[in-house]
C-alpha cells in the first residue's frame, strides 16, 4: 500500500466506486460517505486485540492502514493491516476484508506474502490482518527510478510474478488488482530480491458463488482487464492481462491503454517497439508474448501463468545466450532463492577490463618489448 494521508481515496461502502478522500458523497451512486477516521499516527502505541502494539506507519490505502507492529507475547515484529473503522458498517467492505484474509490464508508460496493471523477484535471492533514484515521496496518504486528497463532486468521479476500467480490460481484465487504497487521486492542478504505479491484486498474465489455484482468493477482501471471494465465475470486470465500491462510499463514507461473505461475496452494496444529506439527494441518473440497478454478477449491470451512463465524462461535463456561472451560466459550470480531467478535491486555497474581483455594484453606486450630493447642496448654499449 502506498504511503498517503488520512484523506486518501477510498472505495464507496455502497457501490465500491473510488471516492476522493474529502468527498462527502459518492459520485457514482450518491451514497453519503462516512466521516474520515483518525490519522494513522494517532493509532501509534495502541495495542490491537491485546496482541499487537502499533510501532510505526508503513502505508495508507483506500481501505485501511498498514503498521509495523510488535507482537506483545513473542516480541517480534509483523506488518499489521487495519481496516478503517468507518468501513466496518459496510457489508461490502467487511466482505472484501474477510475475503482478503481467506485468500491469503489459502496461499503458502515464497512469492506470496505470508499471513499469520486475521480477526475482528471483539473488544475494540477493529479488523486486522497480521502478515510477515518485509524489507525492500515495491516494483512501483523501481519503475519510477529505472523504467524503461532492459528485458534482462525485467524478465526475472515477471517470472517470479508468474510463480506467485500460478500458486494463487491453483488454489482458485485470482488477485484482480495486480499492479506495481502490489508487487513487493523483498531485499535478500545476497543483494538480490524476491518478488512477493501483496494486497489481495479484492481477490475473488473462483470456486465460490458470486454474491455481489458490485465487486466486479473494483480494481485499478489502468491495470484492469477489458472484461472487468465491461462488468463481466473475470477468471485467472484477467490477472494475465494485468501482468501484460505491468510488463509493457516496465519495458516502455508508457501506459498500455488510455485512461477511461472505453479506452480499456476498445483502444488497440500500440506494439511497444513503436516507442523504443533501435538500441532498446524488443525481440519479436517477447513483443508477441506481450501483445498476446494484452489481447482484449481472454480467449486470445495465454491459457495460464505457468504457460507465460515457460515462455519467459525461454526468452530469458535466449537473451543470456545472445549476450554471453564469445570465449565463455562469466559465472552466473547466485539466485534469489532456490527455484527462483535473481532480481536486481539496482542498475548493473559498468564492467571493468579483465586480465584477458585486449587493452591489458597490449600493455603487457609493450612492457616486454621495452625490456628486451633495453637489454640489447646495454649489451651493445657495454662492449
Amino acid at each position: 500500500m502506498a504511503t498517503s494521508n488520512s484523506l486518501s481515496a477510498h472505495a464507496c461502502p455502497r457501490c465500491g466506486a473510488t471516492v476522493a478522500g474529502d468527498a462527502t458523497h459518492c459520485g457514482t451512486c450518491g451514497q453519503h460517505q462516512p466521516a474520515p477516521d483518525e490519522a494513522p499516527e494517532a493509532w501509534l502505541g495502541r495495542v490491537i486485540d491485546r496482541k499487537y502494539e502499533l510501532v510505526s506507519v508503513l502505508g495508507v490505502g483506500g481501505m485501511g492502514m498498514v503498521f509495523k507492529a510488535r507482537r506483545v507475547l513473542v516480541g517480534d515484529e509483523v506488518a499489521l493491516k487495519v481496516l478503517f473503522p468507518r468501513f466496518l458498517d459496510s457489508p461490502l467492505q467487511r466482505r472484501l476484508f474477510q475475503d482478503e484474509a481467506r485468500a491469503a490464508a489459502r496461499l503458502n508460496h515464497p512469492n506470496v506474502v505470508t499471513v499469520f493471523d486475521a480477526s475482528i477484535a471483539a473488544s475494540t471492533d477493529v479488523a486486522y490482518i497480521a502478515m510477515e514484515l518485509l524489507a525492500g521496496h515495491t516494483l512501483k518504486a523501481l519503475l519510477k527510478a529505472r523504467a524503461p528497463m532492459p528485458p534482462a532486468d525485467v524478465l526475472p521479476i515477471m517470472i517470479q510474478i508468474c510463480d506467485g500467480l500460478a500458486a494463487a490460481h491453483a488454489m482458485q484465487v485470482i488477485h484482480r488488482d495486480l499492479k506495481p504497487d502490489n508487487v513487493f521486492l523483498e531485499a535478500l542478504p545476497n543483494g538480490s530480491s524476491r518478488v512477493k505479491l501483496v494486497d489481495f484486498g479484492i481477490a475473488a474465489m473462483l470456486d465460490a458463488d458470486p454474491r455481489d455484482e458490485q465487486r466486479r468493477l473494483l480494481g485499478t482501471l489502468r491495470y484492469m482487464a477489458p472484461e472487468q471494465a465491461r462488468n463481466e465475470p473475470a477468471d485467472a486470465r484477467a490477472d494475465l492481462y494485468a501482468l501484460g500491462v505491468v510488463l509493457y510499463e516496465s519495458l516502455t514507461r508508457k501506459r498500455a491503454t488510455g485512461k477511461t473505461i472505453t479506452a480499456v475496452i476498445n483502444d488497440p494496444v500500440v506494439p511497444p517497439n513503436t516507442y523504443l529506439d533501435e538500441t532498446r527494441r524488443l525481440a519479436p518473440p517477447l513483443e508477441a508474448l506481450l501483445m498476446a497478454l494484452l489481447a482484449k478477449s481472454p480467449a486470445d491470451r495465454p491459457a495460464s501463468a505457468l504457460e507465460v512463465r515457460a515462455t519467459l524462461q525461454s526468452l530469458q535463456a535466449a537473451l543470456a545466450d545472445a549476450e554471453a561472451p564469445a570465449q565463455g560466459a562469466a559465472p552466473a550470480e547466485p539466485a534469489a532463492a532456490e527455484g527462483t531467478p535473481a532480481v536486481p535491486l539496482a542498475p548493473s555497474s559498468p564492467q571493468t577490463a579483465t586480465a584477458g581483455s585486449p587493452p591489458r594484453r597490449i600493455f603487457i606486450a609493450g612492457l616486454v618489448l621495452a625490456v628486451l630493447i633495453g637489454a640489447l642496448a646495454a649489451l651493445l654499449f657495454g662492449r
